[in-house]
């Protein structure tokens, strides 16, 4: 993933414009991104486009938190400009039409905390193209870029610069024939376990079996089916319980760090299982490794994949990220004793 795509659905061209203004684009300077965004004030679609594209080549440059991590690290503050990707619920507010303004309103809770509500608003005027009305109405994953405007312990407003989708990609041809690879990568997509059986689901033995397996056991043998021989003890300190240069992806070979979450943790995995504020996706993110991968010997919720995702999204660093609940360590396990 070297590169960041996007494509507009609603772009503030003078938002935009002006914080590219700061930073040196693809056709070499701040005037190139003021031209572009006073075409796209006069209407210009392509002209939206190429901004948009200045922007994503920008971003891994522009220090832009991504939303839930902050709320998470409690760091967010009135002014400060982040990005969130996730579902919004898109709404037109006929009760503040006038001409030249047709307010579209979007809200969702956050991804990783439903007790917080996300919203804003902005003028469909504004829209990159006139198809683009079509794909801002209902429920959308979109990646929103703005600044926070108000917030609180429940609620945060963002005025929005960009909304759209963003992709990763590897050269121009996968930008160009729309080719975007997942940075989640599912346990069966490591070669290292060809030989474990995932589509046959664990018997109740096999999963109450899991209870009384330690954490010890499961790393060495998850290190062993890596093919990797040097297994560090636990301490206080540590980033991560297993780093393995040894792991293999579809083919490719990457680093990996693993996080391991023994049967003491009771329950549901959730970010507050995760250390405060679950400084221990943090930590993790700390490792030299291209993989991230969190282990539970239960079920983890949504908002800890969803946490995990925000964290390989950074933008100036995207990692692929992987989840292995219960079900699949049991499922690995199995593969080792038979």
């Amino acid at each position: 993933m070297n590169r960041i795509v996007l494509e507009p659905l609603f772009l503030h061209a003078e938002l935009v414009g002006a914080l590219l203004g700061r930073h040196r684009v693809r056709r070499g300077s701040a005037g190139a991104a003021r031209e572009a965004a006073g075409d796209a004030l006069c209407g210009s679609t392509s002209a939206a486009y190429e901004l948009a594209e200045m922007l994503g080549e920008a971003l891994p440059k522009l220090e832009i938190g991504e939303l839930q991590k902050l709320v998470n690290d409690d760091s967010l503050r009135v002014g400060t400009l982040v990005a969130i990707e996730q579902e919004f619920t898109f709404t037109r507010d006929r009760s503040l039409e006038n001409p030249g303004n047709s307010p579209i309103r979007f809200m969702a809770p956050m991804s990783t905390d439903a007790d917080v509500r996300v919203h804003g608003i902005f003028n469909a005027e504004r829209l990159a193209a006139a198809s683009a009305a079509g794909n801002l109405t209902g429920d959308r994953e979109v990646l929103v870029l703005g600044t926070v405007v108000r917030c609180n312990a429940r609620s945060i407003e963002v005025r929005p610069a960009f909304i759209g989708i963003r992709t990763y990609v590897n050269d121009d041809a996968d930008a160009f024939f729309g080719v975007s690879e997942s940075l989640r990568v599912y346990p069966r997509e490591i070669d290292q376990f060809s030989g474990v059986d995932f589509t046959t689901p664990c018997t109740p033995a096999e999963l109450q079996a899991l209870h009384y397996t330690s954490e010890d056991e499961v790393k060495r043998s998850i290190a062993a089916l890596m093919g990797e021989p040097f297994v560090a003890k636990d301490w206080g300190g540590e980033k991560s319980d297993l780093y393995t240069s040894r792991t293999s992806v579809r083919g490719t070979h990457l680093a990996s760090a693993w996080l391991f979450k023994g049967p003491g943790a009771s329950g549901p995995m959730t970010v507050r299982a995760l250390g405060k504020r679950g400084d221990q996706i943090d930590r993790l993110y700390s490792e030299p490794a291209e993989l991230m991968v969190l282990q539970h010997y239960r079920e983890i919720t949504t908002a800890v994949v969803n946490m995990m995702s925000v964290y390989a999204h950074h933008m100036s660093r995207p990692r692929r990220f992987m989840i292995v609940d219960g079900e699949d360590t049991a499922k690995i396990l199995r593969a080792v004793t038979a």
